[in-house]
């Protein structure tokens, strides 16, 4: 009599992939810092009101591929857990982003008690990545979140933009805190506030090669190749 094999194919083939899946979890945070270090020319932000000191739902614009990495930035500035909200199709094709904080938009039980223990729950309520530019309608699951979990919402909007530096620099503005269960509009109006003022501290800059005033820098960036060059002049005299 043949005994039956105790393991079979896709047994191994489900060991193997979430030993895969978590060594990319593991190696993301390091690729987020590198990536944020190397590939842009500095974050910088601004902030108003007080920091929620417990678990809060942060609505923001959602133009372009740094969103995530911003997100997870500003959670570990405040030494919150990170809470993403991506619909399942996404986390169905990369599901190494469950480990980091990634939580389907179905799963509305968890994603609440995740926020009453204290976690940041990152929402883009426009729902998908929009070209850069004035707000789209924002969706209702943000406010829905806010209220039964009780927490406030964190309005914060930020641009991703080319100016006087070789690689991107990176704007942040965060709003005051907004009442548990304030409605998808009054979302919009905050975020879209921001957003202005970031746009009119982009216009008034005087200097493209400066920072913009105001700002406080979060996360240093990689300096530009004429940046480089002008720290080595003083060795051959030049002035």
């Amino acid at each position: 009599m043949t005994r039956a094999r105790p393991y079979g194919w896709s047994w191994w083939r489900e060991r193997a992939l979430s030993r895969i899946h978590a060594a990319i979890a593991w190696y993301l945070p390091l690729a987020a810092a590198r990536s944020l270090r190397l590939d842009l020319a500095g974050v910088w932000g601004l902030e108003e009101g007080e920091t929620p000191s417990n678990g809060a739902v942060v609505v923001a614009n959602h133009n372009s591929w740094w969103d995530g990495y911003l997100a997870w930035l500003i959670a570990r500035r405040h030494d919150r857990a990170l809470r993403v909200l991506v619909d399942q199709q996404t986390l169905r094709r990369y599901p190494f982003f469950g480990r980091l904080g990634a939580v389907p938009s179905t799963a509305l039980r968890s994603t609440i008690r995740s926020v009453t223990e204290g976690a940041w729950l990152f929402v883009f309520p426009e729902g998908r990545t929009m070209p850069a530019g004035p707000l789209h309608r924002f969706e209702a699951g943000a406010a829905t979140i806010s209220r039964l979990a009780r927490a406030p919402v964190l309005p914060m909007a930020w641009r991703v933009v080319m100016r006087g530096a070789q690689y991107p620099e990176v704007y942040v503005r965060r709003g005051r805190p907004l009442a548990c269960g304030a409605s998808a509009s009054e979302q919009h109006a905050a975020v879209a506030e921001l957003l202005g003022r970031i746009d009119h501290d982009l216009v008034a800059a005087t200097d493209p090669e400066a920072p913009l005033p105001g700002y406080e820098l979060w996360n240093p960036g990689r300096s530009s190749g004429h940046e480089r060059v002008g720290r080595w002049r003083r060795w051959w005299g030049a002035p």
